[in-house]
């Protein structure tokens, strides 16, 4: 008999093995969010900065200098602790964007400042759940994001698939194999553009298919940001768009031009989500300024 005792209980534990596996196996791929925020739990800081400059001989007075901070929480990145070298206000939208204004001071004629801002994140390397939000908008025709172009639609009809993550995938891939990456453009173009020309640089990318998955009831956002592994200076020249749609209750990460398609999370800093009811002050790609004679660069 206790030859069947021994049988018994390795049936058991081996029932109880393949449902923890099961388990983990489902949640993979969206994190439920049950222990509140346990989900962030990979450390990153980042850290930027501007130098201002006055091209006059005259003293600049009070000049005005908005820039972003990442959004406060998404589905793979929370923010932790915000540092800068000069006063500042944060100001948020209905989109979680967080513009962060400085009170300057004056700067002498030919004068310059720095301005220099670090963030402490959490970042989760899997997708934590969390509501769409306003749902409509994000499947609605925006600027630059042109779901009701005839070309898009019909490209849209013929990707058409009843599961809606196949879908996501059957865009992705389409994107990424026609559509030529070219050198940044100032100038947004938009989806059609890119649809039609069959080129464009990330922003066109990201607008094109985010306009596929919105033309097949799948929300989808542009996003605005930086891509790197581990802690970094943020420049410049690693200013990036990509995608985000929503699927299994939450925000995932779509990027055709750099070939990621729900992976790589902790690489990927959300600065803006990229939206028709930004205030204008904040529309510009990464910062606004204004005072008469005022330049920034980022450093």
């Amino acid at each position: 008999m206790p030859w069947l005792i021994r049988v018994a209980a390795y049936l058991v534990l081996s029932f109880l093995a393949s449902c923890a596996g099961s388990n983990a196996s489902k949640m993979s791929a969206v994190n439920a969010e049950m222990d509140g925020d346990g989900y962030y739990r990979v450390p990153k800081q980042i850290r930027y900065s501007f130098t201002l400059s006055n091209t006059t001989g005259k003293l600049l007075e009070k000049p005005q200098f908005w820039t972003y901070l990442p959004v406060s929480k998404t589905t793979h990145q929370k923010v932790m602790k915000i540092e800068a070298n000069y006063p500042y206000q944060v100001k948020r939208d209905n989109y979680g964007n967080n513009s962060i204004h400085f009170d300057m001071k004056d700067i002498p004629p030919y004068g310059s400042r720095i301005v220099s801002v670090t963030v402490d994140l959490l970042m989760s390397d899997h997708p934590v759940a969390m509501p769409v939000g306003e749902r409509e908008s994000f499947l609605a025709r925006e600027p630059y994001i042109e779901t009701d172009d005839d070309r898009i639609v019909a490209l849209a009809a013929k990707l058409h698939d009843e599961s809606a993550a196949v879908m996501v995938q059957k865009d992705y891939g389409w994107v990424a194999k026609n559509i030529t990456s070219e050198s940044y453009v100032a100038e947004d173009r938009g989806a059609a553009y890119a649809m039609g020309t069959r080129k464009g640089d990330c922003t066109e990318i990201s607008y094109l298919l985010t306009a596929l998955y919105r033309a097949q009831q799948i929300p989808a956002r542009a996003i605005g940001g930086y891509v790197f592994s581990g802690n970094g200076i943020m420049k410049a020249m690693d200013y990036h768009n990509w995608t985000e749609f929503y699927l299994d209750g939450a925000w995932q990460i779509a990027d055709a031009q750099k070939g990621v398609l729900a992976d790589k999370q902790t690489d990927y800093v959300a600065m803006r989500v990229i939206a028709t009811g930004e205030p204008a002050a904040l529309a510009s790609q990464r910062f606004s300024h204004a005072g008469e004679g005022l330049r920034v660069e980022m450093n």
